[in-house]
């Protein structure tokens, strides 16, 4: 605590300092800079004796909160200072105050008493108040990361805090934008300096500039704002048309934070690695482009680009590639069984695009003539429709199919054979069965005939019923229709 001299507490008389009593006078001043609080010595009482100009004298200066005064000078004695203004508080033009390294915290109210140690009156006066103001331009006392990093879909906020005499204002703003931010993100909210952005859509990513002010002056605080998240596709890829043995180039491209992107392409849900006709030829570039030289028939379809960083659910685009080639016939049977005396079918298994024309037949190596074949006809898939089978069938066949970009060729031969019906029920039954487990079927029917039975089997037209389904099981196995009776047709 300051302590007082013993001087003190002689008997005093006051003086005021030169502003009119009960006035309050208002000093401004700027943090950092210095500010004088005038006072001067002029008697307030005839009863000053001191013929001197300025009599013997005590000067003291008080502050509004404080116990004791923050300055007290007498005569020719080092002032007493307040620890809180030690350094910083002297005496100048006589009486007035000057305070140097001025903080905000210096503003107040303060006031100068002068008390006289030669006079013949106990008069005492306070001096005037004076208030200082100390002014500040802003300065940062919260701001957030220069750079931020979100989830897409997450909330976040942004603290951005000054002081300043006057108080600052906060403003913020996004990229070049001077516009308030609710027009072009409405789903922010700005309370006492703090952004707050909930939820975070890619459109939140950018700049954002924390501008405070006040009558001082200004600063602006600028934070980078990523949103993490899965790829946006900004070229997908079309679907494409192309002729046989040309290059595919199926275009697709993405972006994203983080940028660490790879690409995958599946062909109808199959990635195109793992397709043994395309791994071999297929390329996948650096920004998602996916080449297929060389065209075949087989690379017609959906094709599927996902492009991923590893966060969330990836995004698709799909495009459906189209091969256009001459007709061509897929894989024959070497055996096709017909059902004796019954109708029955020769298949042509064509691929075509632009679609197929017409489908030429050969019959042991001689041009197919149909109008010399009663009952016979082409079905408009190109297959040999036979009302009647009978010897007049039995033959080697060979089809070549047409479209508007030509053929790719005669098929493989297939050999027509002659079969009974029950017969041919049977073996179709012990297919079913073979195709469910082997090991039921008895060791003389573990051999199929080769060929697409199955196929005609379901041309024909008469019926097989009552067959007992326990004909073609082993010895030791039982079967879970023993005893009952099934009927099957064949349309």
């Amino acid at each position: 605590m300051l302590s007082l001299p013993p001087w003190y507490y002689c008997n005093l008389c006051a003086f005021s300092s030169g502003t009119s009593q009960g006035v309050e006078a208002v000093v401004r001043a700027r943090v950092g800079g210095t500010a004088e609080l005038g006072c001067s010595l002029t008697p307030l009482s005839t009863g000053v004796t001191t013929p001197n100009l300025f009599p013997l004298h005590v000067v003291e200066w008080v502050r509004l909160g404080y116990n004791v005064p923050i300055l007290i000078k007498f005569g020719v004695y080092a002032p007493r200072v307040h620890p809180n203004y030690k350094g910083r508080v002297s005496l100048t033009r006589g009486a007035s105050l000057l305070v140097e390294g001025l903080s905000l915290e210096d503003e107040g109210w303060f006031e100068c008493r002068i008390l006289l140690l030669d006079c013949t009156t106990d008069e005492f006066r306070n001096g005037t108040w004076t208030f200082l103001s100390i002014t500040a331009p802003p300065v940062f006392i919260k701001t957030p990361p220069t750079f931020v990093e979100v989830l897409l879909g997450d909330s976040l906020t942004l603290s951005c805090g000054a002081h300043g005499n006057p108080r600052p204002t906060v403003i913020w703003h996004k990229d070049e934008h001077l516009q308030s931010l609710s027009l072009f993100l409405p789903l922010s909210q700005v309370l006492n300096g703090t952004l707050s952005l909930a939820p975070v859509t890619r459109e939140t990513s950018g700049m954002y500039k924390c501008h405070v002010s006040n009558s001082e002056g200004n600063l602006t605080h600028t934070t980078q704002l990523q949103v993490k998240g899965p790829p946006l596709i900004i070229i997908a890829p079309e679907d494409t048309t192309l002729n046989i043995s040309q290059d595919a180039v199926l275009q697709c491209q993405a972006e994203a934070y983080p940028s660490n992107l790879t690409y995958e392409w599946w062909k109808q849900g199959q990635n195109v690695y793992h397709i043994d006709y395309l791994k071999t030829r297929v390329k996948i570039l650096v920004d998602g482009t996916l080449l297929i030289p060389s065209l075949v028939p087989e690379d017609t379809g959906i094709y599927t680009c996902i492009p991923t960083n590893g966060l969330m659910t990836p995004p698709s685009a799909s495009a459906h590639l189209k091969v256009k080639h001459p007709a061509r016939v897929g894989r024959m049977p070497r055996e096709t069984y017909l059902p004796t005396g019954m109708r029955g079918v020769i298949f042509c298994p064509v691929q075509a695009e632009p679609p197929m024309l017409f489908v030429n037949w050969t019959k042991d190596g001689n041009n197919l003539n149909l109008d010399n074949v009663p009952g016979w006809k082409v079905n408009s898939e190109g297959s040999v429709f036979i009302a009647t089978a009978n010897d007049d069938a039995v033959g080697m066949y060979t089809c070549t199919a047409y479209n508007s970009y030509g053929t790719m060729g005669q098929s493989e031969p297939t050999k027509v054979i002659l079969q009974d019906p029950m017969t041919l029920a049977i073996l179709f039954f012990v297919m079913v069965l073979k195709s469910l487990s082997p090991s039921l079927l008895a060791p003389g029917l573990s051999r199929l005939p080769e060929g697409n039975m199955s196929g005609h089997l379901s041309q024909s037209t008469s019926s097989v019923s009552c067959l007992r389904t326990n004909w073609a099981l082993g010895p030791s196995v039982k079967s879970p229709l023993s005893g009952r009776r099934v009927s099957t047709s064949f349309n």
